[in-house]
């Protein structure tokens, strides 16, 4: 079988047989294996596709599978697996702690699971701890088929604490005293593989359902964990059934097509089900139809406002802290945000500086660069946060990673391409220093994914770059769809991580033909909704075809000031020109 291996969270992809993972152990720097096993499909997807997004090829479970507990601290986690243990141990499960350098991780040994492979190997998982419910300490969002997760034995770079097995009575040390033993690598313990097979995984083929569904009213799946619903999916009392129902239906419907939320909510009704007091098929089946036809045939929604859903509500869920405290504000509540924001004199990016002008861009602001191609977009970006030297997480999905660092080297020492060949192939000596402040990932991914990218980087980034929004990957056929779903997600991100991001967009041919403007950006016009600056990159070409300048104008400023400038391209360097716009 084949394990992937990672190396930092942007030097993924390195397929080794799985026995591999001993001969990675002891490594000083964060480094990881994937979840599950694969066959050498894995390989044939990856050369193909050049990313791991999408694949649809079957997995395996790895001779111990590990389960993730978090907390906000260390005392925090212990608890959670502490509890999770003892229910682990009332179901005869053998285990094997460990120590993240942050949580903890919990072993359980392959004899364990009844399995066989399948693509949707991990979804039965899934299925199965959530009956035991194992998600009542676990982290339910690692468990995606491609999910990597640490390996024993090596550092955890942000703590800067090691991955290290515990005895499970060394549990009872207190949480800084299990810090001290992360200090360092630890010899493995004795792991009990024999065991009875307690979970049930096997994917077995079921008979075709015959249910005529409407495919346009099936959306992406959202795979953030909502414990309002994982509570409701685990049952309801027999006096709220009906208004359970109605939430089930109504959050499935606008993720699943008609036939699989039919066949979720029936398998739910049998649960639900009591022979003194019967919840019957006719019953679900006018919830259902009412949930599609109510309001109008605009369908039920229920928000996290809903009193249901409400008193379900539990701090582990991601939305909690925007519901509680972002949403819905008070003028006192809005008066406090911006004395605070005045208060902790945060320093705003300004691009602007750098070429004698006043720009600022304040964190949580959303930029859209609208270009048409080859225009040096990413050439200025590049100059850009080579200039500034903020911790930066740059997503570059269009050229690869030899011509990124070449570009870069080339910025900071003023090299040529020769004498970057020269140095590499004589000296060979590093030039890392220069960049500690960067972090590029070359692979592609949804929009919802970014999020974890981003929570997995051992520095939180100041500075987010996507080059560019229409190379991510996207459910939606629909260009306008697709882009109104990113340029979603990226506000998001700029707000909840407090960063500046920087994305690049392309213009529609109307604009490369008669100009741009604030609607230029290919996709939807919801872009410019959520931006709050775009500025539009013009290149002028002379006779030959060749970049002379690149014009900077400000299309949209949410802020008062613009960026109005004209660069002229020395090398791989734009600097001011002196035409005056």
């Amino acid at each position: 079988m084949i394990r992937e291996f990672a190396f930092g969270l942007s030097n993924r992809h390195y397929f080794q047989p799985s026995e591999n993972t001993t001969k990675f152990q002891g490594m000083a720097k964060d480094t990881f294996v994937s979840l599950y096993a694969y066959d050498d499909n894995v390989n044939k997807y990856f050369k193909e596709h050049k990313t791991l997004a999408g694949y649809e090829g079957e997995i395996y479970m790895p001779d111990e599978y590990l389960l993730d507990v978090d907390g906000n601290s260390t005392e925090e986690a212990k608890e959670k697996t502490i509890k999770l243990l003892e229910l682990l141990g009332n179901l005869k499960v053998p285990t094997q702690i460990y120590y993240s350098g942050r949580g903890f991780h919990i072993g359980i040994p392959v004899g364990a699971f009844r399995w066989k492979p399948s693509k949707d190997l991990h979804i039965k998982v899934k299925e199965e701890f959530m009956k035991y419910r194992i998600y009542d300490y676990a982290d339910p969002a690692v468990t995606d088929k491609t999910r990597i997760i640490r390996l024993t034995n090596t550092l955890n770079s942000k703590s800067k604490r090691w991955k290290i097995p515990l005895a499970p009575e060394e549990l009872a040390l207190s949480g800084e005293e299990i810090e001290a033993l992360a200090s360092k690598p630890r010899d493995n313990f004795t792991f009990t593989e024999e065991c009875n097979p307690i979970f049930d995984v096997m994917v077995r083929e079921e008979k075709k359902n015959t249910i005529e569904y409407k495919s346009e009213m099936g959306m992406n799946p959202d795979p953030v964990y909502y414990p309002c619903i994982q509570k409701m999916l685990h049952g309801s009392t027999v006096g709220n059934r009906h208004a359970v129902a109605l939430r089930l239906t109504a959050w499935f419907r606008w993720r699943y097509p008609e036939n699989v939320v039919r066949l979720i909510m029936e398998n739910w009704r049998e649960r639900v089900d009591r022979h003194d007091k019967p919840f019957t098929t006719d019953e679900l089946e006018k919830i259902i139809t009412d949930t599609y036809t109510g309001h109008n045939g605009q369908g039920y929604r229920y928000g996290c406002m809903d009193t249901v859903m409400d008193s379900l509500c539990s701090s582990s869920c991601t939305l909690y802290k925007g519901k509680k405290s972002n949403d819905i504000m008070t003028a006192i509540d809005m008066e406090k945000n911006i004395m605070d924001f005045y208060k902790t004199d945060i320093q705003p990016i300004d691009i602007g500086a750098m070429y004698g002008k006043d720009f600022p861009i304040f964190p949580g602001e959303l930029v859209v660069i609208q270009a048409p191609p080859k225009s040096m977009k990413t050439m200025l970006l590049q100059n850009w946060v080579n200039e500034l030297k903020r911790p930066t997480y740059f997503l570059e999905l269009e050229m690869s990673p030899r011509q990124i660092w070449k570009r870069f080297i080339m910025i900071e020492k003023g090299w040529t391409e020769e004498d970057i060949k020269n140095h590499y192939m004589k000296s060979g000596e590093s030039v890392t220093d220069s960049f500690d402040w960067l972090t590029v990932d070359y692979g592609a991914c949804y929009a919802v994914e970014l999020q974890k990218r981003i929570d997995m980087l051992p520095v939180k980034p100041e500075i987010v770059i996507v080059d560019h929004m229409g190379l991510m990957l996207s459910k939606h056929k629909d260009q306008n769809m697709k882009m109104e779903e990113i340029a979603g997600a990226l506000t998001e991100i700029a707000i909840k991580n407090n960063v500046v991001v920087f994305t690049i967009v392309e213009i529609t041919k109307q604009a490369f033909n008669e100009g741009m403007n604030i609607s230029s950006s290919r996709g939807s016009f919801r872009i410019a909704y959520n931006a709050s600056k775009i500025l539009s990159l013009n290149p002028m070409k002379n006779k030959e075809g060749t970049i002379r300048q690149v014009m900077i104008k400000t299309a949209a400023n949410r802020e008062a000031g613009s960026l109005n400038v004209a660069l002229a391209p020395q090398g791989v360097k734009l600097v001011k020109s002196d035409v005056e716009l």
